[in-house]
């Protein structure tokens, strides 16, 4: 099974890192969420995945040739994204430049480890297995519990939905790095629904 290979090991240890270390930062540190998204979580995820495929013999490509194809499907899943989660509310959207610079943020960031660099990783090891995609959309769930129990201090049921969303939304936006392998279209499809969540 893909959670025992040894050639995973390296992932697991990242994805534990990042569970303990975000969450400890959202429990302790309480800054204004702008600049949370905008500085400590780019460093605090994306850095260590720098260094790690520095040292692959084999890079993880995250933006291939295929961006007409990435950027429709992210189009496309990026509104159907909007509609449905606004469909009761759309006239209540509104924004705000903080709000453009965490939306921003947050999908560039969490996309590009998740549905780029986990994906793609996961994706050389097995290639075109279903249970990657699974794999990519529960750590995209679990990793949202500290902000949802430490920040929000959601109840039971809002965080049951906010993570089935959250879990369908990884592995549709994996799907389209992976289809595509370009990671634009899944930060794009991921640009409409932190709007949507967040406007």
């Amino acid at each position: 099974m893909l959670w025992y290979d040894e050639r995973v090991k390296r992932l697991w240890y990242y994805y534990i890192y990042l569970v303990l270390v975000w969450g400890s930062f959202r429990y302790f540190i309480r800054l204004p969420e702008v600049v949370e998204e905008l500085w400590f979580k780019p460093v605090l995820w994306l850095v260590p995945l720098f260094w790690w495929n520095l040292a692959l013999r084999e890079k993880i490509v995250m933006f291939g040739r295929k961006w007409g194809q990435s950027l429709i499907l992210g189009l496309i899943v990026g509104v159907f994204y909007f509609l449905i989660l606004k469909f009761r509310n759309l006239g209540s959207f509104q924004i705000d430049f903080n709000l453009v610079g965490i939306v921003f943020a947050t999908a560039v960031t969490e996309e590009l480890t998740f549905s780029g660099f986990i994906a793609g990783y996961l994706e050389k090891i097995r290639r075109g297995k279903v249970f990657n995609l699974i794999i990519v959309g529960l750590m995209t769930a679990v990793i949202r519990l500290p902000i949802l129990l430490f920040v929000y201090q959601t109840t039971g049921g809002e965080t049951l939905g906010v993570l089935l969303v959250v879990f369908a939304s990884g592995v549709i936006n994996s799907w389209v790095r992976v289809r595509s392998g370009n990671v634009a279209g899944s930060i794009l499809a991921r640009l409409g629904m932190n709007l949507a969540a967040l406007g």
